[in-house]
C-alpha cells in the first residue's frame, strides 16, 4: 500500500494569502527569534559537530538557494502537521526546513550521493524514517492523519527499510514530514 495525500492543503489550512503574509512576517524575525541554524542542524539533524560540514552549510546558506515549487508545497504541509508541537511554530518549521534541504541536497537531488541510504531534498534516512514512526510515534497525530489517512502511520509502521525509501523519494509532503518530526523530536 501507498500513502498520498488525502486532501489538497488548502482544503484545510488558513487562505495562502495569509499564510505568505505570515510567512513574510516571521521571515524577518527567522535569524533572531529562531536561534543559529547551522549550530542547530550540526547538533540536531545532522549530528556530527564538524566543522567543515558547518562551514558548507554557512556557504550555502549564504549564497542563497532556490526553493523548488514541489518542496514549497511539501513543507506547507509539514509545518502544518507539525504546528505548536514541542513549542515550535509553522514559521519556524518552514524556515528550518527550506534550510535543511538547501544544506542537505541543494534542491537538486533527492538520493544521497555516493550511494548512501538518505532519501528526499531533506535527505531523510529509511531507518530514521521508521524509528520516527515506531518510537515517536506520537508526533503523528490528527492533522497527519488529516493529510496522510486514517491508517497512515499504521502502514508506515508496516514499511520495511524498501518501502520506506521508496516512500520517501516518491512523496514529498512525506519526506519533509519525517524531516520535521525529526527536528521535532531532537531536543532543539
Amino acid at each position: 500500500r501507498e500513502i498520498c495525500i488525502m486532501q489538497t492543503f488548502e482544503e484545510y489550512i488558513i487562505e495562502e494569502g495569509k499564510l505568505s503574509k505570515a510567512l513574510g512576517i516571521g521571515a524577518v524575525a527567522a535569524q533572531s527569534l529562531f536561534g543559529d541554524f547551522v549550530d542547530d542542524w550540526s547538533k540536531y539533524y545532522q549530528t556530527s559537530q564538524d566543522p567543515a560540514k558547518e562551514a558548507r552549510a554557512e556557504r550555502v546558506l549564504n549564497k542563497g538557494f532556490n526553493l523548488p515549487t514541489d518542496a514549497k508545497q511539501a513543507i506547507k504541509v509539514a509545518a502544518y502537521i507539525f504546528d505548536g508541537d514541542d513549542g515550535h511554530s509553522a514559521k519556524e518549521l518552514t524556515d528550518y526546513l527550506e534550510k535543511t534541504g538547501a544544506v542537505e541536497s541543494g534542491y537538486r537531488d533527492k538520493v544521497q550521493i555516493g550511494g548512501g541510504p538518505a532519501r528526499s531534498y531533506w535527505q531523510v534516512e529509511p531507518k530514521t524514517a521508521m524509528d520516527l514512526v515506531k518510537n515517536s510515534s506520537a508526533y503523528f497525530g490528527p492533522k497527519f492523519h488529516k493529510v496522510f489517512g486514517d491508517n497512515a502511520l499504521k502502514i508506515l509502521q508496516s514499511y520495511s527499510e524498501q518501502q520506506m525509501a521508496k516512500a520517501l523519494l516518491d512523496n514529498d509532503a512525506l519526506a519533509a514530514s519525517f524531516a520535521a518530526a525529526k527536528w521535532i523530536a531532537s531536543a532543539w
